[in-house]
């Protein structure tokens, strides 16, 4: 697939704590993408909130097609089948607790027709950190807010001090995608077995023929984040399906990827959830694994990695999960 369709808009969102604030380490993107949810159901959608607003419980057709809320959780309609547009990537590297006036900052990415609720987002992470986050409902306050490319160019979105959003010009495309390909192949002369390591930063969450996987198999990874790219293409960019023969082909350039060193482990973590009142898991793999394979498998699989790398993969990428970095 030389024109793959899909384009993103990747926000970092800077920000500073006012008060003592637990975002509870690898479950940070769980508390952030709960709060997240929170503010934008009361501030903008009323179904969210019947009992308050005095409507019915059951949107109409009209507010369901505008309204970003009732496309936020559309997903939970058909489980495994509707994806959502966004993509939560929490901070890294933080202590369970901050102090007031340490900085953090996080990510969200918008997928294709989605980056159309950018204003929606933006005006949430405020509201956020003044209501507060996490289980001690520490407040933070938004600095800034910078859009991101594969090739270095950072637009702010929103400048400290302002009120005044500016939306970004540029979007990640398949071609800046090929460019950073292109980079890393530069750093890779000569033929023969190259290696490259894959960092697994907050919980990979992979289910193979109804069974959680947890080893860091390459063919499955793979299959499973090609699998999420071209449903998000298909969902919020217009593709059209991947034709099965390619699809076949990079699974078959999958299989011959080797795993050299697994230095990954499985972590246990549950989440609270305010609608259902019961925790889930959002357990899965972290730490480093070491692949090897020809240099002409990974020319055709290193496009694919990459937008892996800035869409996630797994289980509960909203939550955070399925966070990974290339190292090559």
């Amino acid at each position: 697939m030389t024109d793959f369709p899909l384009t993103l808009t990747r926000l970092r969102f800077e920000c500073v704590a006012e008060t003592p604030l637990r975002l509870g380490g690898v479950r940070a993107g769980n508390n952030l993408r709960g709060a997240l949810v929170d503010v934008m159901r009361r501030a903008t959608c009323p179904y969210s909130v019947p009992a308050v607003a005095g409507v019915s419980s059951v949107p109409d057709p009209e507010h369901v097609a505008i309204c970003p809320v009732c496309w936020l959780v559309a997903a939970n309609e058909k489980p495994g089948v509707e994806r959502r547009g966004y993509v939560l990537t929490p901070p890294l590297y933080l202590p369970e607790t901050l102090a007031p006036g340490q900085r953090f900052t996080f990510h969200l990415t918008l997928v294709g027709e989605a980056q159309r609720y950018l204003p929606y987002f933006v005006l949430a992470v405020p509201e956020m950190g003044s209501i507060g986050v996490g289980s001690k409902r520490g407040r933070f306050r938004l600095r800034r807010i910078v859009s991101e490319t594969l090739n270095g160019i950072e637009e702010e979105v929103l400048a400290e001090g302002e009120t005044v959003i500016h939306p970004p010009r540029y979007s990640i495309t398949h071609a800046d995608v090929m460019e950073r390909v292109d980079r890393a192949l530069q750093t890779w002369r000569g033929q023969g077995i190259r290696e490259l390591n894959v960092v697994f930063l907050t919980p990979l969450r992979l289910v193979w023929n109804d069974h959680l996987v947890k080893t860091p198999d390459f063919a499955i990874f793979f299959a499973r984040m090609l699998e999420r790219l071209d449903e998000l293409a298909i969902q919020f960019s217009g593709s059209e399906r991947r034709p099965y023969e390619e699809r076949i082909h990079l699974q078959d350039l999958a299989l011959q990827v080797r795993m050299i060193e697994n230095d990954t482990h499985w972590i246990e973590v549950a989440s609270g959830s305010s609608r259902t009142g019961r925790p889930t898991w959002i357990s899965g793999l972290i730490g480093t694994a070491r692949y090897g394979a020809p240099i002409e498998v990974w020319r055709e699989l290193l496009p694919w990695l990459i937008w892996g790398e800035m869409v996630q993969v797994g289980k509960d990428t909203v939550k955070g999960n399925g966070v990974f970095r290339l190292v090559i």
